[in-house]
């Protein structure tokens, strides 16, 4: 008897679960905020995993797919249909999250393969930066944001501190909040937050150093296309059939060779530049906050709303998380 009953219970478990997958599906798309927020702590570990399992994205990239998933509550439009015949996780794994993935790797492609006749010049890696202390309409400086950050508590304006930690100063209150969150004595605290400034030190380093690349290549290019014009005009003044013509046109395709060769490898590292982060890893601010990468991501996207919000407006400064920040690469 009781193997029958334990039988059973096993049957009715995955059932029950279904049905309370049902409900809160129901009530996500009700737009009901703590539904959402129960949804991301049950299967938000699951969605976040799943690229780095099945397409080995590195854990950052993992971040920036957690809030493609959830942005504009694109994933319970995607689980609406969900009729409990299976259990959750499996329809999530076998008939949800791998279209996801595939259609935010299309996203992301058509950013990275822009055409190089659409680029013009290229742009100004650090606009996004300057963007927060350019004056005039549809700005917004450090002292506005301060402003806006003091307005939360410790336990959301930390999040965006430790974000652009080199930027903003922590108060103390914000400092007793991670000591309590993280288990910390407050000079670990401080010596934490100083190694994060250090990193993010390093990859304004790496930035830097992209941007003389491309600088390098750019120069190639215009002294390639510069002994491409000489040699037409050179060309022009020769008989078409004498052999200096000859050797001038082939000199000539040799340099539309290397100059192709260069705009692909401006291409990729612009493509390169564009990823580069700037900001601190979600991977360290996550385990500083006692967290996960996932439901830092989330908080992060959440509080960009938020803070448009108050503001009334587009600010740049908060919207690198496709670009400028992206998401904090480990």
């Amino acid at each position: 008897m009781c193997g029958h009953t334990s039988a059973l219970e096993g049957w009715l478990e995955p059932l029950s679960e279904a049905r309370r997958a049902c409900r809160l599906i129901s009530r996500c798309l009700a737009g009901d905020g703590e539904a959402a927020k129960e949804f991301q702590a049950e299967y938000g570990e699951l969605i976040y995993g799943y690229p780095i399992r099945v397409y080995r994205v590195p854990a950052d990239e993992a971040g920036d797919f957690y809030v493609f998933a959830f942005e504009r509550g694109r994933i319970f439009r995607r689980v609406r249909t969900y009729e409990g015949r299976a259990p959750f996780r499996a329809y999530l794994l076998g008939f949800v999250l791998d279209d996801l993935v595939l259609e935010w790797k299309r996203g992301v492609r058509e950013i990275e393969t822009v055409s190089i006749e659409t680029l013009g010049e290229l742009p100004d890696l650090a606009a996004a930066d300057r963007a927060l202390t350019d004056e005039g309409e549809g700005s917004m400086d450090r002292t506005s944001l301060s402003q806006l950050l003091g307005e939360l508590s410790p336990s959301k304006s930390v999040v965006i501190k430790l974000l652009y930690v080199e930027d903003y100063e922590f108060q103390p209150a914000e400092v007793r909040y991670l000591a309590q969150v993280s288990g910390c004595e407050i000079p670990e605290v401080l010596d934490r937050i100083d190694r994060l400034r250090g990193t993010v030190r390093e990859r304004e380093a790496g930035l830097k150093r992209m941007e003389d690349a491309l600088d390098a290549v750019q120069a190639w290019i215009q002294l390639y296309e510069r002994r491409v014009q000489r040699i037409s005009d050179d060309l022009a003044a020769l008989p078409p059939t004498s052999l200096a013509a000859e050797r001038s046109r082939e000199e000539r395709t040799q340099l539309e060779r290397k100059i192709q060769r260069r705009r692909q490898q401006r291409t990729k590292l612009l493509a390169q530049a564009q990823r580069r982060k700037v900001t601190a890893p979600y991977k360290e601010i996550a385990a500083m906050l006692n967290t996960s990468i996932g439901n830092i991501g989330s908080q992060i996207a959440r509080l960009r709303r938020e803070l448009l919000t108050k503001v009334g407006t587009v600010r740049p400064v908060l919207e690198q998380g496709a670009a400028a920040d992206q998401y904090a690469r480990s």
